[in-house]
């Protein structure tokens, strides 16, 4: 763990909120919770072609239930990039990207 991530955690025990608008690439760290934006009826983002970055799932199902919150998994590499689908996009086959940055 880098002394920057290190006093982060220190300075601040709850992991960061990264919100992301539903049909984008995205860089996150590890442990960051993702609020994925812009999701209004049914939707599920599923695995692509890599590791599953998140906590939730394989296939997670929008609308969520109540308080479930989603988390980039802390065994992930950083500087990689890892694939997901949503199916709620104009293009639901083609993947989305999480790069992993801290």
């Amino acid at each position: 763990m880098t002394a920057e991530k290190q006093k982060r955690e220190r300075d601040n025990p709850t992991p960061p909120v990264v919100n992301v608008p539903k049909c984008t690439d995205f860089s996150a760290a590890r442990g960051d919770e993702v609020n994925f934006t812009g999701i209004t009826g049914p939707c599920t983002i599923s695995p692509g072609n890599t590791t599953w970055p998140f906590s939730l799932g394989p296939n997670i199902v929008f609308p969520l239930v109540g308080n479930t919150k989603i988390y980039i998994l802390s065994s992930l590499t950083v500087g990689n990039g890892y694939q997901y689908v949503v199916s709620c996009c104009s293009s639901d086959t083609a993947p989305h990207t999480v790069t992993v940055n801290g």
